[in-house]
């Protein structure tokens, strides 16, 4: 019994175990290999904002810078060099043209690199300032415009200019630009708390302030001023950089990205993700259990039906050898038995001619010859019932009289109920009607009844039977004198295999048996428990002969 339970046990954790795995490895895997794609979808969908930003960003600065180039490059196309070299006509000139503020200040300056007006905060510092020989100056009057890097100069402010010539290269028009509002064209560029957004010349050098309020570039971020065509995107450390030259390669537009920051959603999505998987798996572990657990018992159920119903076949197979050997042993003692019936008659009519004067003790020869006949009629019974036993198993149909059926049972176990001081009263009938019906399986139900109440009672208890008639039916009544049978036993009682019995003393088959015999002989077999005790079992069953 104790293998029987390791190896339930045993199976049980198979069943969890396997059910477990075949069920969640599957949604493991399959939720790696999504929450994967999703990742990299997602580092994809950052790169992809990261270059439309980027590129909607350039576009508005080579916009401003154009702005800016293409206004100087009208006011040159449209006023000489003797109209915009008086200076109040440079005065009413700026302020119809900086009506955004954009520009700080004008100067123009003649072909020698000599200041013919200023409109502007830093008059004092620049008045009479030359620029012949400034690489810029030599630009524009070469290429005919010009846009410098972010510088301080005698300023002491970072600033940038933009400066043109008119067609003729007679003279320079060169603006200032305001850098608050050219910064102001990168603010709305950051992705996320950590992100930034700048840009740098060929040596590295901020030409818009960073963001996040960085001042020097590392060595890592250094390597990104190589030339390239085109957005491209780098990691480093924790952050993307993307970035693409503008301004004619002369400067690198760059926007950052915290990787963490733009994960955001989906680190909420994998958390999710994994609590659900985790309270899958406790569901399934769960559920697991629970089928594990109904499989082994169903499974232990049928091994228990399957170990009875063998029990019961070694039983029957027992039964029947003991009715073979009954009827043996009836045919071996019948002869010997015949033998002596014949000799002791024999002697009882040699004594009869016998002279009684003659024969010494001849009364007590009688005496003992009338004695040896009586027990040979009694072991004659005896065999006539271990032969009418062996022959319980057919099926013949014949007319019967139910006292003599319940008489033959109370034979069997008369021994038994006087050695337990158990008291059987009958109260039959009188006239009790024969009735069409087979006689050896209804002895079956009556020897159960019977058995089944001595096991129900104490020594000194008592059993009565009862039978009465109507005409119709025949009633047989078995009242025990025992404790009664619990409400919820009596619902099972006709169940196969349902018993109360200590283990191996019961097959729990004779309640089934009784109550499959009565249905198919056209009766029924009812219980009920008696108001002082002890419980009663009634037969019915219909006359069919007189």
């Amino acid at each position: 019994m104790q293998h029987q339970e390791i190896a339930y046990s045993t199976m049980r954790k198979i069943l969890t175990i396997s059910s477990f795995i075949l069920i969640i490895i599957p949604i493991v895997i399959i939720s790696l290999v999504t929450t994967y794609n999703f990742k990299q979808y997602a580092l994809s969908k950052i790169e992809k904002n990261a270059s439309s930003l980027l590129d909607h960003r350039k576009d508005v600065i080579t916009l401003f810078l154009k702005k800016q180039e293409d206004l100087l490059v009208t006011l040159t196309g449209m006023y000489p060099l003797d109209y915009l070299g008086r200076q109040e006509h440079l005065e009413k000139l700026f302020v119809a043209v900086n009506k955004t503020n954009e520009i700080v200040d004008l100067h123009v300056i003649d072909s020698s690199g000599a200041q013919l007006a200023y409109v502007g905060p830093y008059a004092r510092s620049i008045k009479g300032k030359n620029y012949h020989g400034q690489p810029w100056f030599e630009d524009v009057l070469i290429n005919g415009k010009h846009i410098s890097d972010v510088f301080t100069g005698y300023r002491e402010v970072p600033h940038f200019v933009v400066a043109v010539t008119d067609p003729l290269k007679s003279y320079v028009l060169r603006a200032t630009i305001n850098s608050a509002i050219f910064n102001a064209l990168l603010l709305n560029a950051q992705i996320g708390p950590r992100g930034d957004a700048y840009i740098l010349n060929h040596q590295g050098e901020f030409q818009t302030p960073s963001l996040l309020g960085v001042n020097i570039l590392t060595t890592e971020e250094k390597n990104l001023i190589e030339y390239h065509e085109g957005v491209t995107t780098q990691t480093i450390g924790p952050s993307h950089y993307t970035s693409r030259w503008i301004k004619d390669g002369q400067w690198l537009l760059v926007i950052t990205s915290n990787v963490e920051d733009s994960l955001a959603f989906f680190y909420d999505i994998r958390n999710t993700n994994i609590i659900i998987i985790l309270v899958a798996s406790i569901i399934v572990l769960l559920v697991g259990f629970g089928v594990s657990c109904y499989l082994v018992r169903r499974l232990e159920k049928a091994d228990q039906v399957k170990y009875e119903i063998d029990l019961q076949m070694v039983q029957v197979e027992k039964m029947a050898t003991v009715g073979r050997l009954a009827a043996g042993i009836a045919h071996e003692i019948n002869n010997p038995l015949q033998l002596i019936t014949s000799q002791a008659g024999w002697i009882q009519e040699l004594l009869a001619e016998e002279n009684p004067e003659q024969v010494k003790h001849l009364e007590e020869y009688q005496k003992a010859v009338a004695k040896i006949k009586y027990h040979v009629n009694r072991a004659a019974t005896v065999t006539h019932r271990l032969l009418g036993f062996s022959r319980k198993m057919t099926a013949e149909k014949e007319c019967v009289n139910v006292h003599d059926l319940i008489e033959e049972a109370l034979s069997f176990i008369e021994n038994d109920a006087r050695l337990n001081n158990i008291q059987i009263k009958t109260e039959f009938a009188e006239d009790m009607p024969t009735t069409l019906t087979d006689g050896p399986q209804l002895q079956q139900v009556f020897f159960n009844l019977i058995n089944n109440a001595l096991d129900a009672i104490e020594e000194g208890g008592r059993i009565d039977i009862r039978t009465r008639t109507d005409k119709d039916t025949i009633y047989m009544e078995f009242t025990d004198s025992g404790t009664g049978i619990k409400p919820e036993i009596m619902k099972k009682i006709f169940d196969p295999f349902f018993t109360t019995k200590d283990p191996g003393k019961g097959t729990g088959l004779g309640m089934s048996i009784c109550y499959d015999i009565m249905r198919k002989l056209g009766g029924k077999i009812e219980v009920r428990n008696e108001e002082k005790g002890g419980a009663t079992f009634t037969l019915t069953l219909p006359i069919q002969c007189h």
